[in-house]
């Protein structure tokens, strides 16, 4: 099973259309990091005007920090446009290809298969948010220096710059287990067509249509809002509450890995089911 994981993973690395995420969260992060750094005190003063007359804010309110949370709150939507397109070929291509045959002439189950495929897809979608959190993280430290994160949810939280580490690193996680959520639904998809492009548009028109749902919060959908896996997308925002609450992130918790759950269970059902030697 590892062995096979291995070339799975190998055949990932191989792809150009894999370094299109990283290339993608280089030059998104760089160029906003940039922006913020020539221009970040204007968009600053303006976004807290209104809380002068309340606080006294004192010393630099942009750091590495601030640039952390303000990039992870604006890309950990995107991300999953960049997973899905590496993990959703990942059996549609290659069953249209042809190449999907010879492995299945290997001594190796059409689950262990799958499981290999989704494992190497889980690696990638994790790799692509580690990538973020250094990158995030080192070129704002080096720009901007350290301090502490004025984080404006449901009020103001100040957060002291030796308490925040381990609020991101909960924070990069949680972003990482819903990766592995978008990265199982595309491989689902992939089960059920035989192209490369069909799993990639369907995730991604999924994705839009729970997101737009979640964003109009009409009451029609009020009841299984929380249910929906992409509102669990921004559910890390919590670790950077004052009184963190730990039940609703165990919740979240336990939404993903039953989502992770079932789209694998499908994508397992289906993959021993399909017509693929024909």
């Amino acid at each position: 099973m590892i062995q096979l994981t291995l070339i799975e993973l190998s055949k990932i690395i191989r792809r150009p259309r894999t370094y299109i995420g990283f290339l993608a969260i280089f030059l998104t992060v760089g160029i906003m990091q940039l922006a913020m750094y020539f221009e970040g005190e204007e968009m600053i003063a303006l976004a807290i005007q209104n809380l002068e007359n309340d606080f006294r804010l004192e010393g630099k309110i942009i750091n590495t920090n601030l640039m952390t949370y303000i990039l992870l709150n604006s890309l950990i939507i995107q991300i999953p446009i960049l997973v899905c397109l590496v993990t959703g070929d990942s059996i549609a291509g290659e069953a249209s290809s042809g190449t999907l045959r010879l492995i299945l002439q290997r001594p190796y189950s059409r689950t262990q298969i799958y499981l290999a495929k989704a494992l190497s897809g889980f690696i990638y979608a994790l790799s692509l948010i580690l990538f973020l959190a250094l990158m995030t993280y080192v070129l704002g430290y080096f720009l901007f220096g350290g301090g502490d994160l004025i984080v404006l949810r449901r009020g103001v939280t100040v957060i002291s710059g030796n308490d925040v580490v381990w609020r991101f690193i909960l924070a990069f996680c949680l972003g990482g287990l819903s990766m592995i959520v978008v990265a199982s639904l595309s491989m689902m998809i992939s089960c059920f067509v035989n192209n490369a492009i069909g799993p990639i548009v369907g995730t991604i028109a999924i994705i839009i249509c729970l997101n737009i749902i979640f964003t109009l919060g009409a009451p029609l959908f009020k009841d299984v809002i929380p249910y929906i896996f992409t509102s669990h997308f921004v559910k890390w925002q919590y670790f950077f509450d004052f009184n963190i609450e730990a039940f609703k992130i165990k919740q979240s918790i336990i939404v993903q890995l039953a989502y992770i759950f079932i789209f694998n269970c499908v994508g397992i059902y289906y993959f021993n089911r399909k017509d693929i030697l024909t």
